[in-house]
């Protein structure tokens, strides 16, 4: 266990309805509290469990739904097998009332099977759902995506997207860790991943702190909070967050969004094609390397040398224009 750790600020009286500037513009996690508890969702659960699964099955597709399933001894940590050489659960397509089903079977074992329902986009799995739970943030057009399941844990991992996670139903637990503490969560594989994004591969709830001591530091560091129904978290972009499911059932809605105006944020790509491109360079090529995306990137040096209609890529990127260099780049990889 990890023992006391810091609390995540809280704050009151904020509404889904209309997001206030200094929410999104945080560069701390916030949870917020009661922040959609007027959503039918909400409204629903506290009537009954059964009440709001009936209300989800009413607004659902009909499409089967990606399912992670695994046995009781994983006790719900969606993890590695003791080699690193394959998942220990597995991905099934079954039908929401099926999903139900089988969370309502396990219910009562100790522990249970796991039953995990990742990211699922709400417009395409679940049309119509959103008109009557929303948020609003001026000038962001978030995407929602739907997560649900029994009794699980989600390793430690950071999105690039800033998120509002919204808690529906049942309990969560979020612990937090600031960007800069990646090299005390001893992170895992890039390309082989639970889930898309790479985990800590420390075991919070029984942390081996021979085989990773500097997780101590990173503790030293961490922040924790629980969710209950209608309650929210504000995470930042690039915060690294291990996510509990305690209850039963849980289910929980984010809504991301990019730091950036485009409609994707290509950082975490950037990521992976230098890892492929330079990490493996000879030290004295890395250094020239390091200076030059010091110069063009990280310091972002002024160009005024050069006149504004031929700065090309280097002047701020429309739509448009990002879009024309991904074309660029891929035609460049195909060699």
């Amino acid at each position: 266990m990890l023992g006391t750790l810091k609390k995540i600020a809280s704050v009151e009286g904020i509404s889904a309805c209309d997001v206030p500037s200094f929410i999104i513009e945080s560069k701390q996690p916030l949870i917020l509290k009661g922040f959609i508890k007027d959503w039918p969702m909400v409204k629903k659960g506290q009537e009954s469990e059964t009440a709001l699964q009936r209300y989800l099955l009413k607004y659902a597709s009909g499409q089967d739904l990606v399912v992670g399933c695994g046995a009781p001894d994983i006790d719900g940590r969606i993890f590695y097998n003791k080699a690193l050489t394959a998942l220990n659960c597995k991905a099934y397509k079954m039908s929401l009332a099926d999903l139900f089903g089988q969370i309502k079977k396990s219910q009562g074992d100790t522990p249970p099977s796991l039953y995990y329902m990742g990211t699922t986009p709400v417009d395409a799995y679940f049309p119509n759902l959103r008109k009557e739970n929303n948020i609003h943030i001026t000038g962001k057009s978030p995407a929602m995506n739907m997560w649900m399941g029994n009794e699980s844990t989600i390793p430690a991992h950071y999105d690039v997207p800033n998120n509002i996670a919204c808690n529906i139903y049942g309990k969560r637990r979020f612990t937090l860790f600031p960007p800069e503490q990646i090299e005390n969560l001893y992170i895992g594989p890039l390309d082989f991943t639970p889930a898309g994004q790479s985990i800590s591969l420390v075991d919070f709830k029984k942390p081996d702190f021979i085989k990773y001591p500097k997780f101590k530091q990173a503790l030293a560091h961490a922040q924790v909070g629980e969710l209950e129904a209608g309650d929210a978290l504000f995470l930042p972009s690039m915060w690294w967050h291990h996510v509990e499911g305690l209850a039963h059932f849980n289910l929980l809605t984010t809504f991301w969004w990019s730091s950036t105006d485009h409609l994707t944020d290509e950082s975490g790509n950037a990521l992976l094609y230098a890892v492929m491109a330079l990490r493996n360079l000879p030290k004295d090529k890395k250094d020239i390397w390091f200076n030059l995306f010091k110069h063009y990137i990280f310091e972002a040096t002024p160009l005024d040398h050069i006149p504004e209609h031929a700065k090309g890529m280097l002047n701020p990127q429309s739509e448009k224009a990002l879009r024309k260099f991904k074309d660029y780049l891929i035609k460049r990889l195909r060699y």
